[in-house]
């Protein structure tokens, strides 16, 4: 709920915090994982960055790295007090402040989605008249992001920690604990404290990649040889295609690779700053003589509110219903929180598996990176457990999400390939996809609804299509 709640008051500030002309009215979110919006509404979004072009899309960028950075640098701060040491009034000026700034960068998180569609859109259009899948082919080349996010910087350190484990390296503990410290907020998603990684889930991975026979020293030389291909493949696509760099096609292929980076690097920042203020959310929780997870079931206001009476703003009664379930219904300026397990009901029968929909036999997408595999199809929950459910995925088999995110990594290591709902050629799936060179189909709409969790199926990834296999 903390989350939610967060995200979807900021909407009110859009306008004021990105000079854009827009608004959120229509938003529900569940903690199954379900995001609904308007899709009116994110097409008029969608519209005015193609209206506005590479200007809008520049100005839209600094903002969006002004304002999340705002929020980082306070939760830098917050990480490093002692907040038992503050006044019941500092708490609250603390709490008020982080409120808002989060409001400021929460702004960033669905519209970047919306501008990489409209950014993919207006360069398609740019390119000469060529096949559906070869100018998909091309927009994946122009527009990988040149600089690197902490989800590499990440892999580099985890393949260097197998290396010294091998080794049998005398500071292994060291870097072991540091490298937990250092990249653990990655899978607190979502202001999901609890779910950050631990030691045991990177003595996990580490025992999944030795169970693999894969040699680090080789994975790290592939990321490497990964950054220099793909720098020669869009030098050798640019001359090929005869893109001036001073054309405006140039400047969008620019843009795109900015946006492809910033896309990971917001999401990062804002879910690891809510990580880092926990220091005060737990202080808040400790006056109050309520248990710490309380935190991440309560909105953002109930925190604040919990603050200032120095007690729990919610029932006991409430607690456990939004355990069960929760979602947050915004309609106008009014948001509304629903909990229990009837309302979870109600929305899984409004908004379940689509009539027929599992009767469909192949499914289409677009391709994000080639190739043909066969696996077994694991569906990876959004919901706020996403990391047990995770834990649960086997090598080889084939994630299937609505979308994926950094906190998905150890899993995406274990796929063959990845099918997505959701996501554009900027996409975190897609650019992990390129990473570790594994097929990669996205935008299918319905693939969570129309595969089965442990059904078999082929992933033809040079074609765009999922198909359904029969076991004999």
């Amino acid at each position: 709920m903390l989350f939610k709640s967060i995200t979807d008051n900021a909407y009110s500030y859009f306008k004021k915090v990105t000079g854009i002309n827009w608004k959120a009215t229509c938003i529900l979110r569940s903690s199954e994982g379900g995001l609904y919006h308007s899709g009116r509404e994110l097409d008029i979004l969608e519209e005015i960055f193609k209206k506005g072009g590479a200007k809008l899309l520049k100005r839209f960028a600094k903002k969006l790295v002004s304002h999340v950075g705002n929020l980082d640098k306070l939760a830098n701060q917050i990480e490093k007090m002692d907040c038992s040491k503050l006044t019941y009034g500092q708490l609250d000026d603390l709490s008020f402040e982080f409120r808002e700034a989060a409001f400021y960068a929460h702004n960033f998180l669905v519209p970047m989605p919306v501008a990489d569609k409209a950014i993919s859109w207006m360069i398609l259009d740019f390119l000469p008249t060529a096949p559906k899948n070869k100018k998909q082919e091309w927009l994946s080349i122009l527009t990988y992001p040149t600089k690197e996010n902490k989800p590499v910087e990440e892999e580099r350190s985890f393949y260097k920690l197998v290396m010294a484990y091998k080794k049998g390296d005398r500071n292994f503990n060291r870097l072991f604990g540091s490298h937990v410290k250092k990249y653990g907020y990655l899978g607190a998603r979502n202001y999901w404290l609890d779910q950050a990684w631990t030691k045991d889930d990177l003595i996990k991975r580490l025992d999944n990649f030795l169970a693999q026979n894969k040699s680090p020293k080789r994975e790290l030389n592939n990321l490497e040889k990964i950054k220099k291909e793909r720098k020669r493949f869009f030098d050798k696509l640019v001359k090929k295609l005869s893109i001036k760099k001073n054309s405006e096609l140039f400047k969008l292929i620019k843009i795109a690779q900015e946006y492809a980076y910033l896309r990971t690097w917001r999401t990062n920042i804002i879910y690891g700053a809510g990580y880092k203020a926990r220091n005060l959310f737990y202080e808040i929780a400790r006056r109050a003589k309520a248990n710490k997870d309380i935190v991440s079931y309560l909105t953002i206001f109930e925190v604040g509110k919990m603050a200032k009476i120095g007690k729990c703003p919610i029932t006991p009664l409430e607690l456990e219903r939004r355990k069960i379930f929760n979602a947050s219904v915004r309609i106008g300026e009014e948001i509304t929180v629903l909990s229990g397990k009837p309302w979870g009901e109600k929305l899984k029968k409004a908004f379940g598996t689509l009539e027929g929909s599992r009767s469909l036999k192949i499914l289409k997408g677009n391709i994000a990176y080639p190739g043909i595999v066969r696996g077994v199809a694991r569906i990876v929950e959004q919901g706020e457990r996403s990391k047990i459910n995770m834990r649960k995925f086997k090598r080889g088999e084939i994630m299937v999400a609505t979308m994926t995110f950094p906190n998905f990594i150890p899993a995406m290591e274990k796929a063959a390939a990845f099918v997505t709902d959701e996501g554009g050629i900027l996409c975190h799936a897609a650019i992990v996809a390129r990473e570790m060179k594994k097929p990669c189909i996205i935008g299918t709409k319905i693939a969570t609804q129309v595969l089965k969790d442990g059904e078999l199926v082929e992933v033809d990834a040079s074609k765009g299509i999922v198909r359904k296999l029969s076991r004999h």
